[in-house]
């Protein structure tokens, strides 16, 4: 509407590379962005890093204290999460908090504790949950709740609390779980310390397995701790990773092309491409991969949009069904769940794979419920309090990634004889295990290793990197496992390994073609299924430019 181009301005604490964030802010142009960097004084920072281990044989670190409903033998045995609550409880009790439990199922299974610990000590109730399953109206009474300061307050919380919500600040955060990435961590941090002259107050709480001479290699190396300290180390440093990739890009571009249609009631090709591509948005879409999309949308097979006569691009039935719907504004997807209510109040959802009936017993909104009735048209569950309970599984979410910095600096802190004075005791142990087991099984000199029917490959690179080598070395018939370390691959020996490792080394043994064909699960986001195949893996081999083209080094070193 306007004749000159609106002018924008960014701000963010956390951000690592701000080149990138201006060539966000102005695709064809990011050299006219001004770019303003503030010098300022960070606040003193004060942090703990506690360990502790877990009974042997545990398969729910999370499971809900002495509910009935669970294993008796999980019943009478304390876990760590008993142990972190009542640290929790005694430390942060009567002052305003912050702490992220990374998952729902933690955050539910600590605030349950520290709720039947306020309750059994007959005080009032200061802990309360906060994830995106709860209702908004939960949520925003603990929001308004730590903003107002008059009660002392600790959320429990995921990620909805690390930023984009005014909570004011609090006294300290705290972490279950060793953090992943710094710019979250420092996000979260940053609730924390903004008065003049008070600190920030970091607490992580690190769970690590019970071992003995049957456990296996990557427990040993106690990665958890030994990520830890590497994050922490890097935080004194000032690092922050670079925004990551986005493999929800094609699937955005169609919710984008549907809304475009839906707000105009048509368009045609040429206008809608230079609006969403060209200089637009999705600038990475090239005119002929824009026109395979429509084309793919309007098929038979998917019946979005339709072409009339003169050359307007319309919604087609299942276009038009998508658009009514009441979801559909949402980029993100939004699975099927149930809706847990309790007096006509909404207390959230639960997802539909959660297996619920009648007296089925609940733990959520950090307290126990009875299942009374439900109705099954409108996924509704009607409930009561109830001392007993057990804890949702909610949809398993995608880890955050890590970066290579952080993947190298773990390295780093194995080959390391320090012993940094914000462990406590046992995550000192931990860290001492970790090494020892890091030493004793020559991983400075080597990054394969055997054991039993496994190798295990240590690249210590990222996430990203580490995926697209394990998606060239299933392409060259060695499938495996992907975690932090590296790659586990199954059914193999070290010499078999090295041997079809070695058809990688060559630069052009590994293009992008051939290494996306070998990943599953290519595309994401909520329209994934409407994506063309050829397109995807186009999108997805231009994305991952860099970490195909580490694969033949990657492979020469092994």
């Amino acid at each position: 509407m306007s004749s000159r181009p609106a002018r924008r301005i960014g701000l963010s604490a956390t951000i690592g590379d701000l080149g990138q964030a201006a060539a966000w802010l102005r695709p064809t142009t990011p050299q006219l962005v001004e770019i303003l960097e503030a010098k300022s004084d960070s606040p003193e920072l004060r942090l703990q890093v506690r360990g502790y281990v877990e009974p042997p044989q545990l398969d729910d670190p999370d499971h809900a204290e002495g509910a009935s409903g669970v294993l008796e033998e999980a019943v009478v045995r304390r876990i760590a999460l008993d142990d972190i609550a009542d640290h929790l409880y005694s430390t942060l009790r009567g002052t305003n908090n912050l702490v992220f439990g990374g998952s729902r199922r933690t955050v539910e299974s600590t605030a349950d504790r520290l709720r039947r610990r306020s309750e059994k000590a007959k005080v009032p109730n200061e802990f309360y949950p906060h994830h995106g399953s709860l209702s908004k109206t939960i949520r925003e009474e603990l929001e308004n709740r730590l903003k107002d300061g008059k009660l002392p307050t600790t959320g429990i919380c995921t990620s909805t609390l690390e930023l984009g919500v005014d909570i004011g600040s609090v006294k300290s955060v705290a972490q279950i779980g060793a953090p992943r990435s710094l710019s979250s961590l420092r996000q979260r941090l940053g609730r924390t310390g903004r008065r003049r002259g008070t600190p920030s107050v970091l607490r992580i709480y690190i769970r690590e397995p019970n071992t003995d001479q049957d456990t296996g290699v990557i427990d040993r190396l106690r990665s958890n701790t030994i990520r830890s300290v590497a994050v922490i180390r890097l935080l004194l440093e000032k690092f922050v990773e670079p925004a990551g990739q986005v493999p929800e890009v094609a699937s955005t571009l169609v919710h984008q092309i549907l809304s475009v249609i839906a707000e105009r009631g048509g368009i045609r090709a040429r206008p809608l491409y230079e609006l969403l591509c060209g200089s637009g948005p999705f600038a990475m879409i090239s005119a002929a991969e824009f026109a395979l999309l429509l084309k793919h949308l309007g098929s038979d097979e998917i019946r979005f949009i339709e072409q009339a006569p003169d050359g307007t691009i319309m919604l087609a039935n299942e276009g038009e069904a998508v658009v009514q719907s009441r979801n559909f504004f949402a980029v993100f997807e939004s699975a099927e769940e149930w809706r847990l209510t309790v007096s006509g109040r909404t207390l959230g959802t639960l997802p539909i794979s959660f297996p619920v009936h009648k007296d089925s017993l609940v733990v959520f909104a950090g307290q126990r419920w009875i299942v009374q009735d439900l109705d099954e048209k409108t996924n509704t569950l009607f409930v009561a309090p109830h001392p007993g309970g057990v804890v949702p599984r909610f949809e398993r979410a995608d880890g955050e990634r890590l970066h290579d910095r952080l993947a190298a600096e773990m390295k780093a802190v194995y080959l390391a004889s320090d012993e940094p004075t914000y462990l406590d005791q046992r995550a000192r142990d931990l860290l001492a295990e970790g090494r020892e087991a890091f030493s004793g099984l020559g991983l400075d000199t080597t990054n394969v290793l055997q054991e039993e029917k496994d190798v295990h490959v240590f690249l210590w690179r990222g996430s990203q990197v580490t995926a697209v080598f394990g998606a060239a070395a299933a392409m060259v018939g060695l499938p495996g496992h992907v975690h932090d370390l590296g790659l586990t691959l199954s059914e193999t020996t070290v010499a078999m390994a090295r041997s079809k490792l070695a058809s990688l080394a060559d630069s052009t043994a590994a293009d992008a073609v051939r290494v996306s064909s070998a990943v599953q699960n290519i595309t994401a986001g909520k329209f994934k299924d409407q994506v063309p195949a050829e397109l995807a893996r186009t999108l997805w081999g231009r994305q991952n430019t860099c970490e195909i083209g580490a694969i033949p080094g990657i492979a020469r070193s092994i």
